[in-house]
């Protein structure tokens, strides 16, 4: 037994040694970084799915440079990544090349709880009984990306709807991600939301869903949830651990290769959006889905599922058409700043006035014309 005490001392030694290390690395907000050519990315982004991940530094060979809302978040055992807490961070550089000094800066601040909220420190209390809840379950479109809280559509449609004589006060919920798709959506609903009755449940989901990936989200899920995977996600992530590494690990160039497979396929699609309508409706919630930037076939799947159970579809880029001719006019301060960015590219492209450069993502006056539909049908869905 005498013989086992320096080996056991001094193992104990090296924990104390190494919890103290891991201890400050975590108080500092130390975060660690992978080099990949002249470029670091946040060490959480190892988390995608490889091909997912090839296709993003492709977008940063392209473009020049790491967008800076991608260090916005990190590692989480359960949904792979989560928005970081306590954060406040101001994002200049982002969306299109052409456009990264024209564009305005956006903000993401959130809580002690990894939720985004306004960067302003704007808080409403409602103590009303009768008090009902908006949640959002989406992706980076209904997350806000590249505009402000206060400008997203989860926040204008509240914003409306307090002053509608159908609704005695409204709090917002926003779950939503930038990245997520169906099958961390159904996770979270599982996990966080609390539905009561007349609450309504915005969902939107797709175009992640659809992305090409070596692995679905569900096979990564369940391969970190095996006791091999846990093990092994522990021990990658310890701060000290993933520091070192990324001292002598950089990225290869990406292998974008071709495949069938998605993160979610059509067939997991319904399943998930069926599943996430089921159960807001058994919580005697008002599901509503939200299409914003979904591909064809998941657009159709999406539309399909929502109709056979008698749940209201948007199309958005559709019902965003009537207000093409009028949109300087609808919000002529937001106008003339993307007009400022732009140019004549605005007038080839008028699409521009409400999306940015990627014709998939809002910009603020995208999210105020979407509350203005979501709340007119708020209206009479009530």
């Amino acid at each position: 037994m005498k013989s086992h005490r320096p080996f056991l001392f001094s193992t104990f030694i090296v924990l104390i040694f190494f919890g103290f290390i891991e201890t400050v690395l975590h108080l500092s907000g130390f975060q660690p970084a992978i080099p990949f050519k002249k470029y670091t990315l946040p060490a959480w982004m190892e988390e995608l799915d490889p091909l997912v991940l090839a296709k993003y530094q492709g977008f940063v060979v392209e473009q020049d440079f790491v967008n800076e809302d991608v260090y916005a978040y990190q590692p989480d055992f359960r949904y792979g990544y989560l928005l970081k807490p306590n954060l406040g961070l101001t994002i200049s550089n982002y969306s299109s090349a052409v456009f990264v000094d024209k564009l305005p800066a956006w903000t993401i601040a959130s809580d002690s709880k990894g939720n985004r909220i306004s960067a302003q420190n704007i808080s409403e209390n409602n103590n009303s009984s009768e008090v009902q809840t908006l949640h959002v379950l989406g992706d980076s479109t209904s997350f806000g990306w590249g505009v402000d809280f206060e400008d997203s559509y989860p926040q204008q449609l509240a914003k409306k709807l307090k002053h509608s004589p159908a609704f005695s006060g409204v709090v917002i919920k926003n779950y939503s991600t930038p990245g997520f798709t169906s099958y961390q959506g159904r996770l979270l609903l599982e996990d966080k939301v609390k539905i009561k009755k007349g609450d309504r449940v915005l969902v939107s989901f797709g175009s992640n869903d659809s992305y090409p990936s070596l692995k679905s989200d569900q096979s990564r899920f369940q391969a970190r949830n095996s006791m091999a995977g846990k093990i092994s996600w522990f021990l990658n992530h310890l701060l000290i651990i993933k520091g070192l590494r990324t001292l002598i690990h950089s990225l290869p160039d990406p292998r974008v290769i071709k495949t069938k497979n998605r993160r979610v396929s059509l067939e997991e699609y319904q399943e998930n959006l069926d599943a996430i309508f089921q159960t807001i409706l058994q919580n005697e919630g008002k599901p509503q889905f939200i299409s914003i930037c979904n591909g064809e076939n998941y657009r159709k799947v999406a539309e399909q599922t929502a109709e056979a159970l008698n749940i209201p579809f948007f199309n958005f880029p559709e019902n965003f058409k009537p207000y093409l001719s009028k949109v300087h006019d609808i919000h002529p301060e937001k106008f003339v700043t993307y007009f400022e960015a732009y140019g004549k590219l605005i007038e080839k492209e008028p699409q521009l006035a409400f999306l940015f450069p990627d014709f998939c993502h809002p910009n603020a006056i995208g999210h105020r014309l979407m509350a203005e539909i979501l709340s007119l049908e708020g209206e009479t869905y009530n």
